[in-house]
């Protein structure tokens, strides 16, 4: 009798010993996938948080920016989509992509290239909304000076929130009401870019901008560098091709109704094509703007200025925004100054 109990402990404890043994082996079977999938994927720091600055790692050579606008003069739509192919060297083994964009700018989709044009998609990490830093994870580690290309689609908002592309109202001499659409920066800001379109937003990573613009056939198109219409029975288009490196915070652009004609002048070797409303302002002084705009304005041989209600006063290379009360006051001031 003892002899048979000692047996049925025994196989009862063996029993036990081996169900152990089936489930251990399950359980590190399932973990050894989760590890890899993990490193595949490179999610193996599960940390939410990302740099408030990016490392110069990835380093940008080159922009080129598709952007559509649909609104029109006379109607608003608010939300534009645009698509972005920025070249970049990588100086550094990186296991991690970071760039900036505004919380309304989305992501829709996103591809890397490499320098043997083997595609992947990275995935996306963590984003920190205060800083407007996104991170994306490769799937594989980016090689030391190797040229990559990004390529991103994404929409955004105009007045979505301060700094992003923004409908100004005014006014023609006959009363109908109008809408521009302006984007861009004042002298002092380091950045501002991100509002538009993902980039690397500091004075760290300037680059040559190309873009594209597609708009309504009512709106003329102005930005830092001279602008080429390109015209077919289903859009209109205007292109920029920047001639040479800009920081973020300086690109600016604007879609103006083209009954807002241009008055030009030939200045100081400059071309110079003034913006604004004839019943708010007769004359400009181009010896102010000259005086008083981005030195590499000489570089490109031209400088765009627009003045309309509520537009932010900025001087950046190729283009100025001047506020009409700002340039009506100073009018006024210039003609006491002249009277005295």
């Amino acid at each position: 009798m003892r002899t048979q109990k000692i047996r049925h402990r025994f196989e009862c404890n063996l029993r036990f010993l081996l169900t152990w043994l089936v489930l251990s082996a399950i359980a590190c079977i399932i973990y050894v996938f989760v590890v890899f999938g993990s490193l595949l994927n490179k999610t193996v720091l599960p940390s939410n948080n990302v740099p408030s600055t990016i490392p110069y790692i990835t380093v940008p050579s080159e922009y080129n920016v598709f952007l559509q606008f649909n609104s029109t003069p006379e109607a608003v739509v608010r939300e534009y989509t645009g698509s972005l192919q920025m070249d970049f060297v990588a100086r550094d083994i990186t296991q991690q992509l970071f760039f900036h964009r505004s919380d309304k700018v989305k992501i829709n989709s996103i591809s890397l290239e490499d320098a043997n044009g083997t595609m992947t998609a990275p995935t996306a990490g963590a984003y920190d909304k205060s800083t407007g830093v996104q991170a994306y994870i490769p799937l594989a580690n980016l090689t030391s000076q190797e040229s990559y290309v990004l390529r991103i689609d994404f929409q955004g908002e105009l007045d979505s929130e301060t700094g992003s592309p923004r409908n100004l109202q005014y006014s023609l001499p006959n009363g109908t009401i109008r809408y521009s659409i302006v984007f861009g920066n004042s002298v002092t800001s380091s950045s501002g870019l991100r509002y538009l379109m993902p980039c690397l937003d500091s004075p760290d990573f300037p680059a040559v901008f190309n873009f594209n613009i597609r708009h309504s056939p009512r709106y003329r198109v102005i930005s830092n560098f001279a602008g080429q219409i390109q015209q077919s029975i289903l859009y209109t288009a205007t292109l920029f091709a920047g001639s040479f490196q800009l920081d973020s915070s300086q690109v600016v652009l604007a879609l103006i109704d083209t009954e807002l004609a241009p008055v030009t002048v030939q200045q100081n070797g400059l071309t110079i094509n003034k913006y604004y409303r004839q019943s708010i302002v007769d004359n400009i002084s181009t010896d102010r703007i000259i005086q008083f705009m981005a030195t590499r304005s000489q570089q490109i041989g031209k400088i765009d200025v627009l003045a309309l209600p509520d537009l932010t006063a900025t001087q950046q290379p190729g283009i100025t925004f001047y506020n009409e009360n700002d340039v009506l006051r100073e009018n006024v001031d210039l003609g006491s100054l002249g009277s005295i």
